[in-house]
């Protein structure tokens, strides 16, 4: 059975997201950071009280050749940033996580590549992921895409996903609305992610 809805949070690190991180050190920062992150804890908290289960995805490598092609497009990443057991692979401190929740490590953008992700979305009996996290239009994206392949249905949470480079973050948000996921404000993502009252219908989403 695959009726429940859980909460994707995906690689709100401090390499991705912090003042401090590897991506701000080389021109890519995450603006308005801290509302970023009190949108995350707002689906964090309707996922708990509600009993969806909440799954934080994190990207990291632990040597220099795991990198792959990705250090040839983004030569600061080739011997540094999202290394297991450094500061920047962990998740941001402010983040509201609680025991009981679960962890992916990925080391592409795509949540379900060479990881678990699936396995467990189907031994938790998942088939609707509200999604948040970092970078919008690359792993959020894939992501997205990911799960759109497994006849997975995503609803991206828009005021709770964010990218460094403005246009890119708002025509992926375009995209995925067409077919590959529904964007909808924070407040409709935790109506989502809170039980449903009898005898209501969910509206039809705008695939404008």
């Amino acid at each position: 059975m695959t009726s429940q809805t859980a909460l994707l949070v995906i690689d709100m690190q401090n390499d991705y997201c912090h003042p401090d991180g590897v991506f701000a050190q080389a021109g890519l920062r995450v603006t308005g950071l801290d509302a970023l992150v009190g949108q995350v804890n707002t689906l964090a908290a309707a996922a708990r009280s509600a009993g969806r289960p909440v799954i934080w995805v994190r990207m990291e490598w632990t040597e220099d050749a795991e990198v792959g092609l990705l250090a040839e497009r983004s030569p600061f990443l080739r011997a540094r940033g999202l290394r297991r057991g450094t500061w920047g692979s962990e998740l941001l401190g402010g983040l509201d996580r609680a025991p009981g929740d679960h962890e992916i490590v990925k080391s592409r953008f795509d949540a379900f590549h060479g990881t678990g992700l699936d396995e467990l979305l189907r031994g938790l009996g998942v088939g609707t992921l509200v999604m948040a996290g970092v970078r919008t239009d690359f792993c959020v994206e894939s992501t997205v895409r990911a799960a759109f392949f497994r006849d997975l249905r995503a609803i991206v949470a828009r005021e709770a996903v964010a990218g460094y480079v403005a246009d890119l973050h708002t025509a992926s948000l375009r995209l995925m609305n067409t077919v590959f996921a529904e964007v909808v404000p924070v407040g409709e993502a935790v109506a989502r992610l809170s039980p449903a009252r009898p005898g209501t219908v969910p509206d039809s989403p705008d695939r404008r």
